[in-house]
């Protein structure tokens, strides 16, 4: 990135210390208590299209404030939302710099679909989220039910998060600058033995199998001693290709003010994140670290044209480039880690030259000598609105019209070479002989290709706001069309056209003497993605709340500040259901699909593609929410919410009515059904106001259970093999009772068809008793890899000039596996864990807790099955902050209005049963990262 940010911005922050300016003027209740009260009473809730009333709302909404946020310093916003929203699961995918989006569901898994997303709101218009910056976010909420979804028409059963970004404010300019300098780590490593347990155990297997021994005792005595590195090797390839650290920065610029005519914010924020592989990008293109950078700017401004006329102009964008080496995906190059044993080769001959043989390259020459693979990608939101008010018609009647605009564009650079490897071998001589492998070419780049996709939307909506008495009505009438273009490497015209959506939204809320309240609400909307006869649906709501702290019997109580019931429900709909675009067209490919003649040509012709969907339809979703808030003595929150949810018409194959002997491709049809249920809780405690000592504790947990109620499954032999009655995504393998005990043990149990057992071979129970362990016995075993249950604390500590803020977050209700070539010892020639050290012989027979060893690939074992399965809970340190202020008398020396300092540790441990195998969310790949960092907030 050629762009320095961090060159600038000390000549900006000294610029504007220069100037003369006003000083922002910090007012704040006396507790965190009365904060809490406060914004009870006078907070402004984001809701769908509008805002309400905190204290009004009806809907099951949670929200965060975007300075949480900034606890958590990743360069992705998603990555900060663990734990932070009621009902949201957020699940780590991975921690390479720039690819690390996590898996975001709110209120579980409702369908076995293929379109579980949240809809991304950005300032009222459907947008990415995940590369803005906590500094430029004002809030995020998410909306869960159907008195907060069903505006949304076809986009809202999943759920909908409302990202609101900073605005001006009538004030005096207030400037924000900060620095924060950090580092990653990896929180945990795969733990391969050493070549010479390695090799021992190796022999092991072997005898295990009746073969052999491949390695002599001289050969184990040079492994052990390593006395001979380049024909006896002992190499860790996750410490030769990975560093123990890694840095990151972030720098943040930004303006906020306004006068009554004008409102400003404008930000710039530059971050940087490089990879954890070693020595990578120090020959200069023939190499490159996997890096992430990234600049964000925005720019929005509130103008009041006349008394009446009102206009905002949203900018918001992003310059990222990224980088990763050339040689492999992510994924295919750890893997190669993974499976490379510690004595395949070493790193560098005697020579020099990198060590290879025929088959297997070489990881660390994959890093320094196949070149890179960069992307240069850029996104701007803008979005221009207009807001006329006609009272002179109707008093309290508004109309705003507004059009966005989405740009999204990134092109890919590759450039590539190859290198040669050696192979070191003894003659009878002793003399050493290299036998070369690939070959040493230059370096070939060419812009590889390009995605880009934009997205225009218009608004037109009517407002109308209006007290009579002791009534209060608020009403909304919204007309939303958008058009989505996606033309990354289309290849047909149907891949290129656009997506488009058109419809409309509308809301009635009434409010009398403000304790009860109701509020309908409607989305009608379209899509040219069904049938003419089914391409608009309805999607109606309604809620009802009673503030009972606003009853006589109840006003001003001293215990009892809030107490508001609510109830909602309603209907919403979904329509990322997957499949083929119009399939509710019967398709016929032009395919090499037919054979002629003697010699069994093939030859091209049309071919009839998959029986059209022809009454294609949306899923759809029945909401139920029951809600309580409360508030005691101005220190006790609780908040309840419960809900029931069954969604319908998701698309599945007919499998049980349509028998397979017709020779046709079935087509999806709308059959598939769906419940979930669950609930959230949350509960904050605050400190008394007269104390030097402030502090507070949000503790909170959410649930949802899904269960398949209908997709029709083909008709099996036993009833425990059904999906349906099950959670989405159920596992299903064999269970294992333990391992044989010995060769009488094998005799007196059932026949395990998959490979001959010997004693210390996984033993699985027979479900269905006819005497045979095969596919028949596969179950459920065990839970997904999504929780069930999130759970959250959250305190907060402030003495004077410090404080102090911790996150943690926990999960229960999944299930964590140990599969693949990190504890399948020896599979595919690859390597071997610590986890087999526990592995059985006959002296530990009544001990042990790994399978027998075997240099085979072994069929029995390794199948999927109970006994690789751990149980996935954990609690993660996802943040802690210690902050310090400096003094005032110090600050206004230097013409600044505040200063703090403050040290940040993210995603520090977890507490779990995997041993400290692998995290728990991050099971393979690319590791999941820990960041420690120290940083400087000002503010003039």
């Amino acid at each position: 990135m050629n762009f320095k940010l961090y060159y600038i911005l000390p000549v900006l922050v000294l610029l504007a210390g220069l100037r003369p300016s006003a000083r922002a003027q910090q007012s704040s209740p006396d507790s965190l208590a009365e904060i809490q009260v406060e914004r009870q009473r006078t907070s402004l809730q984001p809701i769908g299209y509008g805002q309400q009333l905190a204290w009004r709302v009806t809907s099951a909404i949670s929200t965060v404030a975007g300075r949480d946020l900034e606890k958590n310093f990743t360069t992705n916003l998603a990555n900060t939302l663990y734990g932070r929203l009621p009902g949201l699961t957020v699940g780590q995918s991975g921690g390479e710099p720039g690819n690390d989006s996590p898996s975001v569901l709110a209120r579980g898994i409702n369908t076995f679909g293929s379109g579980r997303d949240v809809l991304v709101m950005v300032d009222g218009f459907e947008s990415t989220y995940e590369q803005l910056v906590p500094s430029e976010i004002e809030s995020i909420s998410l909306l869960k039910d159907a008195s907060a979804t069903a505006i949304y028409g076809l986009r809202g059963a999943n759920g909908v998060l409302l990202v609101t970004t900073k605005r001006g404010r009538t004030s005096p300019l207030v400037i924000n600058a900060s620095t924060q300098q950090g580092f990653h780590t990896a929180t945990r490593l795969p733990q391969f033995l050493g070549s010479y347990d390695y090799a021992r155990l190796y022999n092991e297997g072997l005898q295990n199998d009746g073969k052999a021994p491949l390695y002599t005792d001289a050969a184990l005595e040079a492994y052990r001693t390593g006395s001979d590195p380049y024909f006896y090797p002992n190499v860790n390839w996750y410490d030769e290709v990975l560093k123990k650290t890694a840095p990151i920065s972030n720098y943040n610029l930004n303006f906020r003010g306004g006068s009554n005519t004008v409102r400003y914010f404008v930000l710039l924020n530059s971050i940087r994140s490089n990879g954890l592989y070693k020595n990578a990008g120090n020959l200069a293109d023939e190499s490159v670290n996997s890096r992430y950078s990234r600049i964000n700017f925005r720019s929005n401004v509130d103008v009041n044209i006349t008394d009446r006329l009102s206009a905002s102009l949203t900018l918001g964008g992003t310059v990222e480039d990224k980088a990763n080496p050339a040689a492999n995906t992510t994924g295919a190059f750890f893997n190669s880690l993974a499976t490379l044993p510690p004595n395949s080769f070493p790193v560098y001959n005697a020579d020099g030259s990198f060590g290879g043989t025929s088959a297997l390259t070489n990881p660390l020459a994959n890093l320094l000598q196949t070149g890179s693979y960069t992307s240069n990608g850029r996104t701007l939101q803008t979005t221009l609105q207009l807001t006329e008010q006609l009272d002179a018609i109707l008093p309290g009647l508004s109309i705003t019209g507004a059009v966005s605009f989405n740009n999204f564009f990134r092109s890919y650079s590759n450039k590539t070479k190859t290198y040669e490897r050696f192979a070191v071998t003894r003659n009878t001589a002793g003399e050493t002989i290299y036998t070369r492998y690939g070959q040493s070419t230059s370096l070939v780049g060419n812009e590889a290709n390009s995605d880009q996709w934009r997205n225009m939307i218009f608004q037109g909506m009517l407002n109308y706001t209006r007290t009579f008495g002791k009534h209060d009505i608020a009403a909304m009438l919204l007309y939303n069309s958008s058009s989505y273009t996606n033309i990354s490497n289309a290849t047909t015209a149907i891949e290129s056209l656009p997506y488009k959506h058109v419809g409309m939204g509308g809301r009635v809320t009434y409010t009398n003497a403000n304790k009860y309240i109701g509020e309908l609400s409607f989305g009608y909307m379209g899509s040219e993605a069904f049938p003419k006869r089914n391409r608009y649906g309805f999607f109606p709501a309604a809620s009802v709340g009673w503030v009972v702290s606003n009853e006589a019997f109840l006003k001003d109580n001293a215990l009892v500040n809030f107490l508001k019931i609510r109830a909602s429900y309603g209907l919403a709909g979904n329509d990322q259901i997957g499949g083929n675009r119009f399939m509710f067209e019967q398709r016929y490919p032009y395919t090499a699909a037919y054979y002629f003649g003697t010699g069994n040509t093939q030859a091209f012709g049309l071919a009839e593609g998959p029986l059209a969907t022809t009454d294609l339809r949306w899923e759809t979703e029945q909401k139920l929410n029951f809600g309580v808030e409360l508030s005691l003595a101005r220190r006790l929150d609780v908040s309840l919410d419960v809900f029931r949810q069954r969604r319908y018409d998701i698309l599945a194959t007919p499998n049980r009515t349509v028998p397979q002997y017709t020779g046709a491709t079935l087509p999806l049809l709308n059959i598939g059904k769906v419940n979930n249920s669950g609930f959230e809780a949350i509960v904050r405690y605050s400190s008394k106001s007269n104390s030097p000592l402030q502090y507070s504790l949000e503790a909170g947990a959410w649930y949802a259970q899904n269960k398949i109620i209908e997709n029709s499954e083909a008709i099996r032999l036993y009833d425990y093999q059904y999906t349906t009655g099950r959670p989405v995504g159920q596992p299903f393998g064999l269970e294992a009772i333990g391992l044989f005990r010995d060769q009488a043990d094998i005799a007196a149990s059932p026949r395990q068809i998959f490979a001959p057992v010997q004693p210390g071979d996984i033993k699985y129970k027979d479900q269905n008793g006819d005497g045979l362990i095969d596919g028949n016995d596969t179950r459920p075993i065990g839970k997904t890899s999504v929780p069930t249950l999130t759970v959250s604390l959250h305190p907060r500590l402030q003495y004077r000039s410090f404080d102090l803020e911790l996150l943690l977050q926990g999960v229960t209700g999944r299930t964590a596996y140990f599969g693949g070539a990190y504890f399948h010892a020896f599979q595919n020639n690859g390597q071997i864990s610590a986890i087999a050290l526990d592995r059985w012989t006959p002296e530990t027979a009544a001990t042990a807790t790994y399978p027998r060893l075997s240099a085979s690939n072994n069929l029995n074992n390794f199948r999927y099955s109970s006994f690789w399965q751990r149980d996935g809970s954990f609690v993660k340190l996802r943040s802690i902050e210690l902050g310090y202020t400096l003094p005032l008398n110090l600050t206004e020396k230097v013409r600044l209005t505040n200063a703090r300092v403050f040290i940040n540790g993210t995603n520090l441990f977890s507490l779990d049963r995997l041993e400290g195998y692998i995290d728990p969310e991050v099971a393979s790949g690319y590791p999941a990262l820990r960041t420690l960092s120290a940083g400087l907030r000002v503010q003039l």
